[in-house]
């Protein structure tokens, strides 16, 4: 006879089978391993799951601020040596155009162009030595002398006195350069209608003075004593020769004073015109 007995109408039976205590609903099943004491718990296995969720949002915006970091400050770092940068350029500037007032208060007509080397300049300006100024000026007369020239020169070793706008500055050495140009010199000889232009083939300080239909006459150019250029014409050619129009004479150009105590050292001739090189030791740039 079967052991099968069908299930009432109204559900499972009143009493679960013997061998229900071993892995049914009161010892193995809901009540012991289920909800109340350890087994499968489909509620906290919900709260799991929803804890899960709410954390992997949060995890990925955790690394971006801290990738953010690195950024943030490089450009801080940028910021930083972009206004230093700024700052250095604008102190250096308005130290320059001090330093062309001195300059032009040694006697030019025009302040100078003053050009300060070296990165960066608050440190020099601070320990009130300047390494390296280069200084230029162009169409320039001195001393109430009409002469026009051009110049420029490297003054090293600046020293200030203090970091005031009135300061005093001392240099080490400068070296420099003043060029008087042909047309210039050409208004100072007496012969009139007189061309310049050097003359090569007869050496570093020779010229030739075109005179016209006159001819030309060859000439030297020398430097007498550390304030004076003499320019001497012979070997007239052409109708100048016959005449003897300015051949044999010497005129005397007097050099004009040179900004920061140069001094002129020697002179020579390039397609410019005449070229007075020149120096100082232990100077001012006010000098």
């Amino acid at each position: 006879m079967s052991e099968y007995q069908p299930r009432s109408q109204g559900g499972w039976p009143t009493q679960p089978p013997q061998n229900g205590g071993q892995g049914g609903y009161n010892q193995g099943g809901y009540n012991q391993g289920g909800y109340g004491q350890g087994g499968y718990n489909p509620y906290d296995q919900a709260t799991r799951e929803q804890a899960t969720h709410q954390q992997q949002p949060g995890q990925p915006r955790a690394r971006r601020r801290r990738k953010r970091w690195p950024i943030v400050l490089t450009v801080v770092v940028v910021l930083i040596l972009a206004a230093l940068g700024i700052g250095d350029q604008v102190a250096k500037a308005v130290a320059q155009n001090v330093i062309a007032q001195k300059i032009q208060s040694s006697g030019l007509s025009a302040k100078p162009s003053v050009s300060i080397e070296g990165w960066p300049f608050l440190t020099q300006l601070a320990a009130k030595d300047i390494k390296v100024i280069d200084i230029s000026g162009n169409n320039e007369t001195a001393s109430g002398s009409k002469v026009e020239f051009d110049f420029t020169a490297k003054a090293t070793g600046v020293h200030l006195s203090s970091l005031s706008s009135d300061a005093s500055a001392t240099v080490d050495q400068i070296n420099g350069q003043a060029t008087l140009p042909f047309s210039s010199v050409a208004s100072l000889l007496p012969v009139s209608g007189v061309t310049l232009s050097p003359d090569p083939s007869k050496g570093p300080d020779a010229v030739q003075a075109d005179l016209g239909i006159a001819g030309s006459v060859t000439g030297t150019v020398k430097l007498s004593g550390t304030s004076e250029i003499v320019v001497a014409l012979n070997g007239a050619t052409g109708l100048a020769s016959i005449l003897g129009s300015a051949s044999g004479e010497s005129y005397t150009i007097d050099i004009p004073k040179l900004p920061a105590g140069l001094v002129v050292k020697s002179v020579s001739v390039n397609s410019q015109g005449i070229v007075a090189t020149a120096s100082a030791s232990n100077t001012t740039l006010s000098q």
